[in-house]
């Protein structure tokens, strides 16, 4: 999730850049742009925008959602780690002496 929230952050800043590098005519009976070479009007100027600072608040809350995430599997993963280590180094190193005695198997006799 943080790669994604940073790839939209990232589509989100080259949408604010192409919306800012619009060229206008200058005639102001006729406010279109070109973007691209292709002739655009202020509406599709500002849905550009739109979607831009939508991507962009999508992308910065999967950005902290994805650190935080991945910052509780790491915690999770180092108290995991400190308990292995704690029962290898409770468990006896050699096999423990029963004080039963062990039987012999039974033979035939017949």
């Amino acid at each position: 999730m943080l790669i994604l929230g940073l790839v939209l952050i990232v589509v989100a800043a080259a949408l604010i850049a192409i919306g800012l590098f619009t060229t206008g005519n200058g005639d102001l009976e006729d406010p279109t742009a070109t973007l691209l070479g292709l002739p655009v009007g202020a509406t599709t100027i500002f849905v550009i925008g739109l979607v831009a600072g939508v991507l962009l608040l999508f992308g910065l809350s999967l950005t902290k959602w994805g650190g935080k995430h991945q910052m509780k599997y790491m915690k999770e993963k180092r108290q995991m780690r400190s308990i292995v280590k704690t029962l290898q180094d409770a468990e006896p190193k050699s096999e423990p002496k029963s004080d039963e005695p062990k039987s012999e198997p039974k033979s035939d006799e017949a």
